[in-house]
């Protein structure tokens, strides 16, 4: 190998010999100006700040509470409320009232009345007091009975609990249909408070809880804090169970019952972290990193990513949060 390099070299030599011996060169080595192209980056900075993990879901003002009514017992509806406003204490249905419940009531009275008198008159005329208890016990027992009884008559019929909007159960409730006992009569929107809500469709949101702090945005109108109060199970079947969040705002927010409202669950916040622009990230498989300009040069330099959002990425290590960032 190192004789074929002189050889080379050897013919190099003796053919610049040979150009020199015969006419001038036209073109002189001083002519000749090779001038390197300057690169130019486009550069952000790293920072340290603070970043966070948030789920966000679409608001909008309801009232998320609401009382469900069932028949207690069964029977022939007679009668079934029509409008869609209620108020407590309200008749919402009535059931026909059976001719042998009915019967009974009436047969049970006139025992009870019975006992009634006899406890009376045996008390009066001085009788002996075993025989008076007896008596007494006797009646409180008839009575006990006709009081069953008509609490029987007393559950055909059916009273709204709060006031709201209601919605009857369109499955068999209808006014002539024969209903059952712990069958499904209505539901009662409490109308007495209105709360902002976000509904989120199958399973609830992870480490969001009670006390938890949102953050309410609806377009220039407003930006302001809020706090989960309650979280309610929806059950409207595979495609529509979920969870729906009712928020608490302060009493001074301001928002419009129409358009779209943004909320967004703070799920935790770290400061005073290492964050990059997503423009300056780079990945390929499973290796992060990216380019940093030192001293006019671009480096690649390993990184390890955390949580990130919509703008940021957590640098976790890497770097310390005063790099220049190439972006392009």
């Amino acid at each position: 190998m190192k004789r074929f390099l002189c050889s080379v070299l050897c013919v190099a030599l003796c053919f610049t010999l040979s150009s020199c011996g015969g006419s001038e060169s036209s073109v002189n080595s001083e002519d000749v100006v090779i001038e390197a192209k300057e690169i130019t980056y486009n550069t952000v900075s790293a920072q340290i700040g603070s970043i966070g993990t948030a789920y966000h879901a679409e608001g909008s003002f309801g009232y998320p509470y609401s009382e469900r009514v069932f028949f207690n017992q069964s029977g022939i509806i007679a009668k079934l409320y029509a409008d869609d406003e209620i108020e407590e204490g309200e008749l919402i249905c009535e059931l026909l009232v059976d001719d042998e419940l009915q019967d009974q009531i009436e047969d049970q009275k006139v025992i009870m009345d019975a006992a009634e008198e006899t406890y009376k008159s045996l008390k009066k005329s001085g009788a002996g007091k075993n025989e008076i208890e007896k008596a007494e016990i006797n009646y409180e027992l008839e009575k006990l009975k006709y009081d069953k009884l008509n609490k029987s008559k007393e559950n055909t019929k059916i009273y709204a609990p709060c006031s709201g909007r209601i919605k009857i159960s369109q499955e068999g409730v209808a006014a002539g249909q024969r209903v059952y006992s712990g069958q499904y009569l209505c539901e009662i929107s409490d109308k007495s408070k209105t709360y902002l809500t976000a509904f989120v469709f199958g399973d609830p949101l992870a480490n969001v809880n009670f006390g938890s702090k949102v953050r309410v945005v609806q377009g220039k109108i407003a930006d302001i804090d809020g706090k989960v109060i309650d979280i309610i199970k929806r059950d409207g079947g595979v495609d529509f169970s979920g969870y729906l969040y009712v928020i608490e705002l302060p009493d001074t927010a301001q928002l419009m019952d129409f358009g779209t409202i943004d909320v967004f669950f703070d799920v935790y916040t770290k400061d005073n972290v290492v964050l990059i622009p997503k423009a300056a990230h780079r990945q390929v498989g499973l290796r992060e990193y990216v380019n940093v300009l030192i001293d006019g040069a671009k480096v690649e330099i390993d990184i390890e990513t955390g949580i990130s959002d919509n703008s940021y990425f957590e640098v976790v290590s890497g770097l310390d949060g005063d790099e220049e960032l190439i972006v392009n």
